[in-house]
């Protein structure tokens, strides 16, 4: 019987079946073994045929000139009904661990280079775009400039997003500390589900074109960070910004935001 069903799921003819039953509904290898448990396979061969765990990264959220003995990250910890099947329910591998860890408790990571640096001139605004769990290598600047004997000349500015401010409003506490301090010069926050007219990042971002254009000008440090699709749409409002308040063709509005990113002035950490 096991055989039966699960020939056709491995078989082009099956596509459907697999695409419901298993990519849809989140069955893993482990999960397939106790649904057939007359498919025995030998564990060296699991072993040979099963991908390795491929690593999770977490941008570090803190700064040593704060934090000199810890390590920050900002993470969701997923766990939610599956898209099309919610009566399942889908879990992060990493993030629920984490979650689970008690003080004291071992965990095994590294750490990698970030391509997130303030920039070397004081006097360059710094711009930075980062919704959600994006936050976190921003609030590791801020927690650096907090600590400068002198207060930054640069404008710093802060675009963040949330769904409600009562309900996932990152940090909201540090951040009004940073503005009263002026390590943080200005925020700019977007609630996507507080109004009936949804408001993301970008359309901020968007709005502000002509005072984003005037900061590029002054030689500005545009950092994004988040989702792959929100990293994209800021971009190009950023872009159709340039054009409109650089007086260019979209041509070379593409032009000068790929020439923003070759300059190390253009840096984004993105994610799907």
């Amino acid at each position: 019987a096991s055989s039966a069903r699960l020939r056709p799921l491995a078989s082009p003819a099956g596509k459907e079946e697999y695409a419901a039953h298993i990519s849809r509904d989140g069955r893993g290898v482990a999960e397939l073994l106790d649904d057939f448990p007359s498919c025995s396979p030998p564990w060296s061969s699991l072993l040979e045929l099963c991908p390795k765990l491929t690593p999770r990264y977490y941008t570090i959220s803190s700064s040593p000139a704060s934090d000199p003995h810890r390590a920050h990250l900002t993470v969701k910890v997923l766990r939610e009904p599956r898209r099309g099947a919610e009566a399942r329910t889908k879990e992060g591998v990493c993030s629920t661990q984490l979650e689970g860890l008690t003080a004291g408790a071992p965990a095994y990571v590294f750490v990698r280079p970030s391509f997130f640096t303030l920039p070397a001139d004081p006097a360059a605004p710094i711009v930075m775009v980062g919704p959600g769990t994006g936050i976190a290598p921003f609030r590791a600047f801020l927690r650096e400039l907090s600590t400068a004997a002198v207060p930054r000349p640069g404008h710093v500015r802060l675009y963040f997003g949330c769904r409600r401010p009562e309900e996932d409003y990152l940090y909201e506490g540090e951040l009004a500390e940073h503005l009263r301090s002026g390590a943080l010069s200005s925020l700019r926050v977007a609630f996507s589900r507080a109004k009936a007219q949804k408001v993301y990042v970008q359309h901020l971002v968007a709005a502000d074109g002509a005072e984003l254009w005037g900061m590029l000008q002054r030689d500005a440090h545009f950092y994004i960070c988040g989702g792959t699709a929100m990293g994209r749409d800021v971009v190009g409002a950023l872009q159709r910004a340039v054009a409109a308040h650089g007086q260019m063709s979209d041509a070379a509005a593409e032009g000068y935001v790929k020439e923003l990113q070759a300059k190390g002035r253009l840096t984004q950490e993105l994610w799907s």
